[in-house]
């Protein structure tokens, strides 16, 4: 008990970045999930280390904080989620995906186009979602997919594309 009331009023000496990490590996979930919140907060590289950890952790509140903190972190936090867009398991891969779309960063483009071509059928789909997502901003990658040797592929490629140039049309000059 004692132990645990020196983490939460900081004694014991522990620098900032430390206390926090010993957070985010805490048997208490409950721990882990305020260190994720606290760590959204943060604008160093290894707080979104830290977070994405904690967005693969087995408890859904603990997922749900990393993935709130890690929005809050913007284009910092592009390169995990890449990473954790290429996990295999989707309650880590599926968001990673829907925040990356949401972030339109343009880092981002390639590894969506690579899950697109490799991923699981959810992860694929969500990939896709993400590159609608991205709009005028993905078309050069997206063009170059088309061109690709795999007919799904191609075929997943034009039908974004479609679906980008439609959603936005080209504006007409004057007549």
């Amino acid at each position: 008990m004692f132990g645990r009331l020196g983490r939460w009023l900081g004694l014991g000496g522990p620098t900032f970045e430390r206390g926090l990490r010993e957070r985010a590996r805490d048997r208490e979930p409950d721990q882990r999930r305020q260190a994720a919140e606290a760590l959204g907060a943060v604008g160093e590289p290894w707080a979104c280390e830290q977070l994405l950890a904690l967005f693969q952790d087995v408890i859904p509140e603990v997922r749900a904080a990393a993935q709130d903190a890690l929005r809050r972190q913007g284009a910092a936090a592009v390169t995990v989620l890449v990473r954790a867009l290429q996990n295999g398991n989707p309650t880590v891969a599926l968001p990673a995906a829907e925040m990356l779309g949401a972030l339109k960063h343009l880092d981002a483009v390639r590894p969506l186009l690579i899950v697109m071509k490799f991923g699981s059928v959810e992860i694929r789909a969500a990939a896709i979602r993400a590159l609608i997502r991205y709009g005028a901003a993905a078309v050069p990658a997206l063009e170059t997919a088309a061109t690709d040797p795999d007919p799904w592929t191609r075929m997943r490629s034009e039908e974004i594309l479609a679906e980008i140039r439609a959603a936005n049309p080209p504006t007409s000059g004057p007549s």
